[in-house]
């Protein structure tokens, strides 16, 4: 095992080593048969403290996890298939307006959203109309994941010292329906096909469960990995109000003494006449 590094960590480095723990740890207790350890709200702020983290932001990490669960009923499309409602927090060191502002232009332009409410503190976007559904479903580049939720609500709230809390929801429930629909359909017709089978020959009647498991299995997986996208395009969208808008151009070089539409060092164009024949 490669020894430990004895310099000090900056909050970014022990950001990410705290997440590769987590995520280390979270699959060595799946994959254990043992039920699975809890903690306590009170000990995860002390060891929060002990890296450095501060209790109020450990607060607000468990309020918005816990408000993120209960925004969505355990209906049985849950149970199946995992929630529908993707979320991404980030809080931005950069004024709340033009965060905002920054963030609408990157929902229009770049995901291809359109916006259907704006309130003070909040907008909603979707898709759009027909024509928004057409160029979900012909957009194979994956640059566009967002065109394939249902809704989309931005909302920024301002903090103290020129800050801001961006707040990024998408609600894919309509991919969710769309992938049971499907798998619910294509292993019902496999199955019949057996149970049809099955009155030939019994043994057919093995492969009934399985008929019916495949499909959903297939599709949640389907489901799964366009969530991964959504919520990767909702993490590029707040790194892109990290960084804040693009400069603006810079002021052109002093033009000197030249008068306007007089460029330097240009020739004059020798106006064009035909040569005259010489007399014999």
């Amino acid at each position: 095992m490669a020894e430990e590094p004895t310099k000090r960590l900056r909050p970014a480095e022990v950001e990410m080593i705290l997440r590769r723990a987590a995520e280390l740890n979270a699959r060595r207790w799946q994959r254990d048969d043992n039920g699975t350890p809890s903690v306590s709200p009170e000990v995860l702020v002390q060891v929060a403290a002990a890296a450095g983290i501060p209790e109020q932001d450990v607060r607000r990490a468990m309020w918005d996890l816990a408000s993120e669960k209960t925004a969505e009923p355990h209906t049985l499309a849950w149970k199946l298939y995992g929630p529908a409602r993707l979320r991404a927090v980030r809080e931005v060191e950069r004024p709340p307006q033009r965060t905002r502002e920054h963030l609408e232009s990157l929902l229009r332009l770049e995901q291809g959203l359109k916006l259907r409410r704006k309130t003070e503190s909040s907008s909603l976007w979707d898709s759009g109309d027909m024509l928004g559904a057409v160029r979900r479903a012909l957009d194979f580049s994956g640059h566009r994941a967002l065109l394939k939720t249902q809704l989309v609500e931005l909302r920024v709230e301002g903090l103290d010292e020129g800050r801001c809390d961006a707040n990024l929801t998408a609600d894919v429930s309509n991919q969710r329906g769309e992938y049971l629909s499907l798998g619910g359909i294509i292993g019902v017709t496999l199955a019949v096909m057996f149970v049809l089978a099955g009155a030939q020959s019994p043994l057919f009647l093995l492969g009934v469960i399985p008929a019916l498991a495949a499909p959903a299995l297939a599709f949640k997986l389907v489901y799964h990995k366009a969530c991964a996208d959504i919520r990767r395009s909702l993490e590029d969208l707040l790194d892109a109000a990290e960084e804040g808008p693009p400069q603006q151009d810079e002021e052109p070089p002093d033009r000197g003494d030249r008068p306007p539409g007089q460029i330097r060092g240009l020739r004059p164009i020798p106006r064009f006449a035909p040569q005259q024949r010489e007399n014999e």
